[in-house]
């Protein structure tokens, strides 16, 4: 019965079902049987209508397996204004530890405490914990900058929003950031805090109110990370948390060198779309459950980023991207999308898989552990091979080309040079192998050049080697059947324009640009 009840509280399981006649027996399943049917069906009725302070609907039946009677028994999960069912007389609310109220735990049933009810009894209110208000919180734990970082945000997206009229107390009423309290004063909730609260006041009313940007060297988790990770802390308002955050990874990511047709500035893109990257940090900040005391982490791997949040997914996993979102934080989720942090409403894991499509990447994984109330999103870093790598790296046939040192000449093709780092970043590879890898393909096959030593050296494709092979020289900016002559009368005046003393931008520039219309060396 303990079970029954705690099927019928925990919240987004969906309920749970009850196998009768099957036993445990050397940690194997043995089916037992049930004899009397009729007896315990009736028998277990009784106790959902007697033992509990409302009577609980339940739903039963019965199956043979081995030749003996089994009875499957469904419990659903109450409806948010049914809960909680608890036990006839058996509910304390004096005792903080014993309630009468049973949940789902990881590990079996427990009898919950007052503090574990809460999110039960606040779901029960219609209310998301985000319209909480703390005793101790005050309007002076508000930061005025934020609320006019606010409105420069708001105007920016839509210069006549009825809202930016108003008083800062308006504003914040008519956003529902601020609620009566029991003595009928105004006071700011959580998602006030959240969006407008002074870093003082957060390390104050909400310590765990953190997202932490890890850095790992190499693909696993280190128990003793001692020299083998960075980690940054950031713990402030939402609003400027969450470009904080995207800045730190955005600045470890390997970046791709593109330049438009007619175009003589290059421009880096991220392997990681930028977009990608945002819409991750705000899903992880938007959909966190904030009554859980843990930080919200951020963990850059060699060949991955994973996004940790307390709060298991509303919505199934496979269900993610399909419809309408469900949101835990409905108040934050409205205000962030007003002010284009956030997607569309609910498509936010579309764009995600579309963006990541076009840039080549692997779509995410998603992980939500409903017991343990967490959720994890994994974006992978190594671009699947595209038809026209696949195509370029066929005219390796002969060298018989590993995976990794095929990795290796695709980046030096992208890229335009490639070092052991960046052939880290791109594969599981430790700094030995990788060195192994470059060596290889510059020493034995002497498709790369060797430049600089240590840690600085670099490698570019050999294109006299290249040349000499017969291979199809690719420049992948321009059609090979477009003349140049256009490119070229922009490439001259480019160069007249340098100056006595040019930047080193603009030098760049132009030679990136003579070597896209040929291979160029030093001498020439």
């Amino acid at each position: 019965m303990q079970t029954i009840c705690a099927f019928a509280n925990e919240p987004g399981q969906g309920g749970g079902y009850l196998l009768l006649g099957v036993s445990e027996q050397d940690k194997h399943f043995v089916v037992t049987g049930v004899d009397d049917v009729d007896h315990l069906l009736q028998e277990l009725s009784n106790n959902c209508r007697t033992q509990f302070e409302r009577p609980l609907t339940i739903e039963a039946s019965v199956e043979t397996l081995q030749g003996r009677n089994v009875i499957v028994v469904y419990v659903p999960e109450l409806l948010p204004a049914s809960k909680p069912c608890v036990f006839e007389g058996k509910f304390h609310k004096a005792n903080k530890k014993k309630t009468g109220i049973w949940r789902r735990g990881p590990n079996g049933d427990y009898e919950c405490s007052q503090e574990e009810l809460e999110p039960i009894l606040l779901a029960k209110t219609g209310k998301s914990f985000e319209e909480v208000i703390f005793d101790d919180a005050e309007f002076e734990d508000i930061d005025p900058q934020l609320i006019d970082l606010y409105r420069k945000l708001r105007a920016k997206k839509n210069p006549q929003a009825s809202e930016l009229s108003l008083s800062d107390f308006e504003l914040l009423r008519i956003l529902r950031l601020v609620r009566k309290n029991d003595k009928n004063q105004w006071q700011p909730n959580v998602a006030c805090l959240l969006l407008f609260g002074s870093q003082v006041a957060l390390r104050r009313l909400m310590p765990m109110e953190r997202v932490d940007f890890i850095r790992i060297v190499g693909t696993r988790w280190i128990e003793d990370p001692n020299s083998r990770f960075s980690s940054l802390d950031f713990r402030e308002s939402l609003l400027t948390l969450i470009p904080k955050v995207e800045a730190a990874v955005l600045d470890t990511l390997l970046k791709q060198f593109q330049l438009q047709e007619g175009e003589l500035q290059r421009t880096d893109v991220p392997v990681l779309p930028q977009r990608v990257v945002r819409e991750a940090i705000v899903n992880a900040v938007m959909h966190r459950d904030y009554r859980v005391h843990s930080p919200t982490q951020v963990v850059r791997y060699s060949d991955r980023i994973e996004i940790y949040n307390a709060g298991y997914s509303l919505k199934p996993v496979e269900e993610l991207g399909t419809g309408a979102s469900e949101l835990r934080n409905p108040i934050l989720a409205s205000i962030l999308y007003d002010l284009s942090f956030a997607e569309t409403k609910g498509s936010g894991i579309r764009t995600i898989r579309t963006l990541l499509r076009e840039a080549n990447l692997e779509e995410p994984s998603f992980v939500s552990n409903v017991t343990g109330n967490s959720f994890r999103a994994t974006y992978s870093l190594n671009q699947l091979m595209s038809k026209e790598d696949l195509l370029w790296l066929g005219q390796f046939k002969g060298y018989e080309l590993n995976d990794n040192e095929a990795r290796a000449l695709l980046i030096a093709k992208n890229l335009g040079a490639v070092n052991n780092a960046t052939l880290r970043e791109d594969t599981n590879l430790d700094t030995l192998q990788a060195s192994h890898v470059l060596q290889r393909l510059g020493n034995e096959y002497d498709l790369l050049v060797k430049h600089g030593a240590g840690t600085a050296t670099t490698y570019t494709l050999n294109w006299t080697r290249l040349q000499a092979i017969g291979f199809k020289t690719e420049t992948p900016h321009l059609s090979a059947e477009t003349p140049h002559l256009e490119m070229e009368d922009a490439l001259r005046q480019a160069v007249e324009n340098l100056g006595y003393r040019p930047r080193k931008d603009k030098i760049f520039s132009v030679i990136i640009n003579l070597c896209l219309l040929k291979p160029q060396t030093k001498k020439n």
